[in-house]
């Protein structure tokens, strides 16, 4: 759904609009957001609150001004943030499946879905076709929702995940 609003958005705004602002800006070059944020991980202390959120919101604040604060540049850069968010919710939905627990298997497939459907209900208030700033919203809030997935998976991973009930079907 996120990927068929963007498309709606950088036709709006030009295809042209849209290679010259990813071009232009370093923070969009590959591996750039990925890198960033987890160097902000690793330097954050222990005890820094939502790390994982300020590291985000830092990266994609040094991005936007990057690209002069533009709506376009706004939303590639939450889409990188994004991006990198998606990519720690696979790897670790694939390390806690990788256990051979069928318990906790069974409890990924279950908590994927109903992500899925918390995600989109949550993050539709913003796929409003009017002003500028819903689709850097609606980035942000899928942004947002793929950290709090990924937080969640953190309690799963390591030698003693989490207990989890088991799945009602």
């Amino acid at each position: 759904m996120r990927g068929i609003f963007l498309a709606i958005f950088l036709l709006a705004l030009g295809f042209s609009g849209a290679a010259t602002a990813q071009d232009d800006n370093p923070w969009l070059e590959a591996g750039r957001a990925k890198a960033e944020i987890e160097a902000c991980l690793a330097a954050a202390p222990e005890d820094a609150g939502n790390a994982g959120q300020d590291c985000t919101d830092r990266y994609v604040t040094q991005c936007a001004e990057a690209g002069n604060w533009t709506t376009l540049a706004m939303n590639f850069c939450q889409y990188e943030a994004t991006g990198y968010w998606d990519e720690v919710v696979k790897a670790r939905e694939m390390e806690i499946v990788a256990k051979e627990n069928q318990r906790l298997t069974d409890w990924v497939e279950a908590s994927a879905i109903a992500y899925e459907k918390h995600r989109e209900l949550t993050c539709l208030r913003f796929q409003i076709p009017m002003g500028t700033m819903y689709g850097p919203m609606l980035a942000a809030c899928y942004s947002r929702m793929a950290l709090e997935r990924a937080s969640v998976l953190e309690d799963f991973i390591g030698e003693e995940p989490l207990i989890v009930p088991e799945v009602e079907e």
